[in-house]
């Protein structure tokens, strides 16, 4: 191949390659890569074109998404720091999945890179009773309210045998109660004469916390907050994020590459699909 000149410089290290559409970050070039297993990156070479056609390729720097959450604290590393609110499990949260965060930032970023899109999966521990009296007129299902105890927002279904409660099944714990307290349930046709007395209360907080969508922008030590209808306070410090390669949707497709001619951009990868140039020789 000889030297071709480039930008000034000189080709000195040829690679004929074949389009792949592995993005493999780790260099296709022996020389930068003594690991026994190469990659298909590029790193920044200039493409010989020996066959015209079309070149669909990732330039060089291109970069997939940033900042991507890999991990969330399960546990407050900075407990004893009052002033570092790493983690809360909140209260009157539900068990779902996808919900949405807000974030509090640690490290400064332009406007255009904001961190967003994070998601998670959430699951509370609801709470546990006892039934302190069976009651009458229950019909098996729903309940429509709760008087009593210390908090609001108890929801739940009833078993039920001849009218009388049997066993009460918690959908919602509610927020603000207490150990001991003594629930009555209510519904219509009732004698609203039936009740629960709590042996946990737990009240919606958070038990488990998990990633569901990685989002972007993020950096380790960003709290978030999860995003529930009716609850608050549930925080997680991120732990670790994950830049991601480029994808086939940052590639640009160069149409009707002339034989002979030297591509005048750095690349790092060169894919299948599109790419109808041949006898092409990746320069450094």
């Amino acid at each position: 191949m000889g030297l071709f000149p480039i930008n000034g410089s000189t080709i000195g290290k040829a690679l004929a390659i074949t389009p792949n559409n592995t993005i493999d970050a780790r260099s296709a070039w022996l020389f930068e890569n003594q690991t026994g297993t190469l990659g298909t990156n590029l790193n920044s070479s200039v493409l010989y074109v020996g066959v015209t056609g079309d070149i669909n390729c990732i330039l060089s720097g291109v970069v997939g998404v940033q900042g991507t959450v890999t991990a969330l604290d399960a546990t407050n590393p900075y407990g004893s720091n009052p002033s570092y609110n790493a983690l809360s499990n909140g209260s009157g949260y539900a068990t779902a999945n996808g919900l949405l965060t807000s974030v509090t930032s640690t490290v400064p970023k332009s406007p255009a890179k904001q961190p967003a899109g994070l998601t998670v999966d959430i699951t509370v521990t609801l709470p546990t009773a006892t039934l302190s009296a069976a009651g009458t007129g229950y019909s098996a299902g729903a309940i429509d309210s709760v008087t009593g105890g210390t908090g609001t927002g108890i929801e739940g279904t009833v078993a039920v045998n001849a009218g009388v409660v049997t066993a009460f099944t918690f959908t919602d714990g509610g927020i603000g109660y207490t150990v001991g307290d003594v629930i009555t349930l209510v519904q219509a046709a009732s004698g609203d004469n039936a009740t629960i007395t709590l042996t946990s209360a737990p009240n919606g907080a958070i038990t488990t916390i998990a990633v569901n969508a990685a989002g972007s922008n993020y950096s380790p030590g960003d709290i978030i907050t999860v995003i529930q209808a009716g609850a608050s306070g549930g925080t997680r410090a991120i732990l670790s994020v994950q830049d991601l390669a480029p994808t086939a949707a940052d590639a640009v497709l160069f149409k009707g590459v002339p034989a002979g001619s030297i591509l005048p951009l750095a690349v790092d990868y060169v894919l299948t699909t599109s790419t109808t140039a041949t006898d092409i020789v990746a320069g450094k």
